[in-house]
């Protein structure tokens, strides 16, 4: 016997994996079984996506269940409010436990059949985005009743319920305008069969009139706008810190070197829900010079139409989301690299959509003020509120060594606090490490396997970390050799490896990340780790101490400098961090204790607290210097993290 959620779970995956028709998280599907509730009762169930689920990837666990007697009752009801709505649905859940249901539940529920397929199909928006009249569309699409913009709720869903009471069997879609395309039956194959077969059609259509999906060429290629991703950054981040994906690609240059995407800027997205994310506009930048006027521009038209069609909620951020850079490619701007990611693809669909639309009849989305009701949606509106954002999300940092011991607890602790990594080491494990991080985090990540001794590729690592993520706010200055010797031993290969890279690559790496965040205009912040050894200097550490000594020398400089542009330096100074580092190995922490005539143990916890300090110290310690509500107005300082020198 077929498992009536298995075959949902199938379906469902199948709609969620064609990205021309559902996006990131987008769509819903539902399905009517029987189940037994809490008193052992047999009752019909609605089992819809819960929020969070993704019907590409979507689980059992996934469908959140209903009570369909407390969804058939509501159809007495003559009007709800969201949040009613919400309400109303949460009580009706057989399990309180399970995730928040489909804001579009009532409308699944009403839908009288056991499998109901939703998805936002390019191809059905690009003839409902248009100014097609319903009896129009109908003819162009088989046995579909369209159902004019209304926003989604329980409005919608009544609205739903009238059409639902008066179609036949030949009606095998519901076409909701602006919105998409809802299927059903009571077998999930023709449910899904049925979705496809009107999908096709429109693509058909949309293909016979408005030819292959292609934009034309215009404009010439204009690398010039690289140079400027920092000042763009920063630009876009005066409310708050913006992650940036910055797309380059063909396909991007196609759209960026198109004549539609200057005409598009005004024409709003492919689908009210994008609003959410993308705005209306998007801006479109002709050429390099005078961009922060624009940015300026657009926030205060942003502003003005917030006063006049907004009235009960905080002005959402002003600033674009998407910046369309003439023959250079598209920029989306996002909380975190996730977020910035999925409005790069909702922009590119939605170019699409519009070209289709355009084509075929004149491109037509909702009103203003419809606009700014859906991007203001209370039910979205409640979720922001209860949003608590990571202390560090929107910020980039670059951390030097940080395959292991110091870094790679540093790493780690940004990670988790919302940080974007640029993950720095010689050692090519660093890659992994990257993935397994941004796995267990949620936070994005890049490696750079490089010679901290070699410039060129430190300059070629942060020009990667720009196109990547736009720019640089924090910076840790954390790999270094240790080699211990006497002073009538020291070669001076000796001293040349140590200046490389505890002395001159530090100075290097801050030197590159300071001009990024010159450029950004939000300040920044750079961290040296120094060791106890620059204020305790210890026999056999000349050629090590002296090169971090020349680092310190160096961050006093960055903090004098930048001073006035809020680019903060500051220097931590651990001692004996052995747990997971490199620099302790091959007989050098043996060499210490026994030139201190000490046990290595004796030697590991040798302070004021008799406690081995370990990576954890340290890395929480650098955390606490990027918080402003903690070190904003510190600079030019050191910190010791020893437990206490004897």
């Amino acid at each position: 016997m077929v498992d009536e959620i298995d075959e949902l779970v199938k379906y469902s995956r199948l709609l969620g994996k064609d990205k021309n028709l559902v996006l990131h998280g987008g769509g819903n599907t539902s399905v009517k079984v029987m189940e037994k509730d809490h008193a052992g009762r047999t009752v019909q169930v609605l089992r819809v996506k819960g929020s969070g689920s993704d019907l590409a990837t979507i689980e059992r666990s996934g469908f959140t269940g209903l009570r369909m007697s407390d969804l058939i009752e509501a159809k007495s009801r003559t009007a709800m409010t969201d949040i009613e709505m919400m309400s109303y649905l949460k009580k009706s859940c057989l399990d309180p436990s399970e995730p928040s249901p489909s804001v579009e539940s009532f409308l699944h529920g009403f839908i009288n059949k056991k499998y109901v397929l939703h998805s936002h199909s390019d191809a059905i928006l690009s003839i409902t985005n248009t100014e097609f009249t319903q009896e129009e569309i109908e003819k162009i699409l088989p046995n579909v009743m369209v159902v004019p913009y209304i926003p989604p709720g329980f409005k919608l869903a009544k609205k739903i319920l009238d059409k639902v009471e008066k179609m036949n069997e030949t009606i095998k879609g519901l076409v909701l305008s602006k919105h998409g395309l809802f299927t059903f039956s009571d077998s999930a194959e023709e449910a899904y069969n049925n979705h496809l077969l009107i999908v096709d059609a429109a693509n058909k259509y949309v293909l016979e009139n408005a030819g292959p999906r292609k934009l034309k060429k215009v404009y010439d290629d204009d690398k010039s706008f690289e140079e400027y991703l920092p000042f763009i950054r920063g630009s876009l981040s005066k409310n708050s810190r913006k992650i940036l994906e910055i797309d380059t690609s063909d396909e991007a240059k196609e759209i960026a070197s198109s004549l539609e995407a200057e005409n598009f800027q005004r024409a709003g997205p492919a689908t009210p829900d994008m609003l959410i994310r993308t705005k209306y506009n998007y801006l479109y930048l002709p050429e390099s010079h005078d961009m922060e006027q624009k940015i300026l521009s657009f926030a205060e038209e942003y502003k003005m139409e917030y006063e006049k069609y907004v009235k009960d909620f905080p002005m959402h951020d002003p600033y674009p989301a998407i910046l369309i850079a003439r023959g250079y490619g598209i920029i989306t701007a996002g909380k975190n690299s996730r977020e910035a990611k999925i409005i790069m693809d909702q922009i590119k669909h939605s170019m699409y959509v519009n070209w289709a639309a355009s084509r075929i009849s004149k491109q037509h989305f909702i009103t203003r003020a419809e606009a700014y009701e859906m991007e203001y949606w209370p039910l979205e509106e409640a979720k922001l509120k209860k949003d608590k954002p990571k202390p560090l999300e929107g910020s980039v940092a670059v951390v030097t060594g940080a395959a292991s011991g110091i870094g790679l607890e540093t790493f780690r602790v940004l990670s988790r606090n919302g940080a974007a990594v640029v993950a720095m080491d010689l050692d090519p494990n660093v890659e992994g490490i990257c993935r397994d991080i941004s796995k267990q985090t949620g936070a994005a990540s890049i490696h750079s396997v490089l010679d901290l001794g070699n410039e060129v590729q430190i300059q070629n690592a942060f020009k990667e970390a720009v196109r990547k993520f736009g720019g640089v706010d924090i910076v840790f200055n954390n790999a270094g050799v240790l080699k211990s010797e006497a002073i009538e031993n020291i070669s001076v290969e000796t001293l040349d490896l140590h200046y490389r890279i505890n002395g001159r690559a530090p100075f290097l790496v801050s030197r590159e990340a300071f001009k990024i965040m010159k450029a950004q205009g939000t300040g920044g912040n750079l961290i040296f780790n120094i060791s106890k050894n620059l204020t305790h200097p210890g026999p056999g550490m000349a050629s090590y101490g002296s090169s971090k000594a020349f680092a310190a020398q160096m961050c006093h400089y960055f903090a004098k400098e930048g001073g006035k542009y809020g680019i903060r330096a500051n220097i931590i100074n651990p001692d004996k961090i052995f747990k997971g580092s490199k620099i302790w190995e091959n007989g050098v922490l043996e060499s210490r204790a026994k030139a201190k005539g000490q046990t290595v143990e004796e030697y590991k916890t040798q302070n004021l607290l008799r406690k081995e300090v370990l990576p954890e110290h340290v890395a929480n310690m650098v955390l606490a210097m990027v918080n402003d509500d903690i070190f904003g107005a510190t600079t030019d300082c050191m910190v010791p993290i020893d437990g206490g020198v004897i």
